[in-house]
């Protein structure tokens, strides 16, 4: 988030507080909270409150850092906020994103403090939303717009308006609404993507986050193969077996003999395809311990520890450090 509101202000021609750029290019997991306020309160004093949810646009400039994929991934608004909220979750944050209402096009939004009785400052309210419509803009979304209390907070905002709804506490409750991309071929710089119109939920093919032929080595039949291929192009993503059916032109039923007579279940397909990428991201990058289990799909870092050792013998920090031990300097090859 610091980086991000590094790049909102640079490209709002902001000047960035001098003692906040070398902390901010720094791994994202150090960085404390303080720091954040000083850019948050910078920010404030040279564009006002309307200028926070101008910041978000910041994240155009990591389109390549492995959390983005992960979250631009998503097919549609809905997914992305889905996701977002598996990452307040993942990450444990006091601070979490609740949807009240919503249909494609249109959602309403509340950000929720986890503490009793506190709520999330006006300034935090503006810059998650303001990631929020950035992010909707990078799935390709087009005429993407926020209101609060009948007000428009994106693209344009009219600071006494926000300082009154911040004064009255009441900047916690945001309206989005857009216009779906057309076709995701369109949304940007998505990478090489190749669609099934007829593969259900497995169509929507992510950019790629991590090699999907991790399990292309194994003595699995071709439809497993296939299955785990499309679940590695998107480990995010929630897989039913009905769609797996679908983009291998089987019915459930005779998929699932396949995966009987191979020794395999769906839920062992699942997991295994998860650890492999797992493995494959604590090789080859120096992504945090911690993101790699959000990143592969795991519902909290405890759940990644416990079964990644389970499955492979080591827990996941002793596993990179035993496969990198001859590479001090692991170059992130996305």
């Amino acid at each position: 988030m610091v980086r991000v509101l590094v790049q909102g202000m640079t490209e709002l021609g902001y000047t960035v507080p001098p003692d906040t750029v070398g902390h901010a290019a720094g791994p994202a997991h150090r960085v404390g909270l303080d720091l954040k306020r000083v850019l948050i309160e910078s920010a404030i004093r040279q564009g006002g409150l309307a200028s926070l949810p101008l910041l978000g646009r910041g994240v155009r400039g990591f389109e390549h850092d492995p959390t983005h994929r992960a979250l631009a991934a998503a097919s549609d608004g809905l997914d992305l906020f889905e996701r977002w909220r598996r990452l307040e979750r993942y990450v444990h944050s006091v601070h979490r994103i609740a949807l009240e209402q919503a249909c494609e096009g249109r959602a309403t939004l509340r950000h929720l403090s986890l503490r009793p009785g506190a709520v999330p400052s006006a300034p935090e309210d503006l810059v998650v939303l303001g990631v929020l419509v950035a992010l909707l803009e990078r799935l390709g979304c087009v005429d993407v717009e926020s209101t609060i209390d009948g007000a428009s907070v994106y693209p344009r905002a009219d600071d006494a308006t926000l300082w009154r709804l911040a004064q009255a506490r009441r900047t916690n409750e945001w309206v989005l609404r857009w216009t779906p991309a057309r076709n995701r071929h369109e949304a940007g710089d998505v990478g090489a993507r190749e669609a099934d119109p007829g593969a259900g939920a497995f169509a929507q093919v992510a950019p790629r986050i991590v090699p999907t032929d991790l399990c292309a080595a194994l003595a699995w039949p071709a439809a497993a193969r296939v299955c785990a291929a499309a679940l590695l192009a998107d480990p995010m993503r929630p897989r039913a077996l009905g769609d797996a059916a679908t983009l291998t032109g089987m019915s459930k039923r005779t998929l699932q003999r396949t995966f009987t007579t191979a020794g395999l279940t769906w839920t062992a397909l699942i997991a295994e395809t998860r650890v492999r990428a797992a493995s494959w991201w604590l090789v080859e990058s120096e992504q945090p311990i911690a993101e790699v289990g959000f990143l592969v799909g795991y519902s909290d870092q405890p759940h990644f520890t416990r079964d990644f050792g389970r499955r492979v013998g080591l827990a996941p920090g002793r596993y990179r450090e035993h496969f990198c031990r001859a590479r001090p300097a692991v170059a992130q090859r996305l």
